[in-house]
């Protein structure tokens, strides 16, 4: 998956057709974007790849017996290693709240070989 366009959009008539590219200082944003894509899509949602997406969304309303934080890791590794191989994933950590029907998503990570490490949240409901 190669990054992706940054919202909102920069219009500049002057390059790349109207579209202002940006700086290298934003490959970090353009990343967790993918990431955020990456977990939210359901399988089968992206219709020129259907084993594109972990959905993160189908895990919400399982019963607590049947879900296993392991399985959407594992889930998430495989996708990531997939789609996403310029990424390096140093832990993901996963909550749950079945009380309010909520899912909280951290995910450690770097890129090209970097040392700083970078956080990517995400919390569906």
């Amino acid at each position: 998956m190669p990054l992706s366009i940054i919202f909102p959009i920069n219009m500049n008539s002057e390059n790349n057709a109207g579209i202002d590219s940006h700086p290298n200082s934003d490959t970090t944003t353009a990343i967790k974007q993918n990431m955020k894509m990456l977990l939210l899509t359901r399988k089968g949602e992206y219709v020129w790849d259907t084993n594109f997406g972990v959905g993160l969304q189908s895990y919400l309303f399982e019963n607590d017996v049947t879900i296993s934080t392991p399985v959407i890791e594992s889930e998430i590794r495989a996708q990531a290693t997939r789609y996403m191989p310029y990424v390096q994933i140093d832990g993901i950590n996963i909550e749950m709240d079945s009380d309010y029907q909520t899912m909280k998503t951290q995910i450690r990570f770097r890129y090209n070989g970097l040392s700083i490490p970078e956080v990517f949240e995400v919390e569906i409901s």
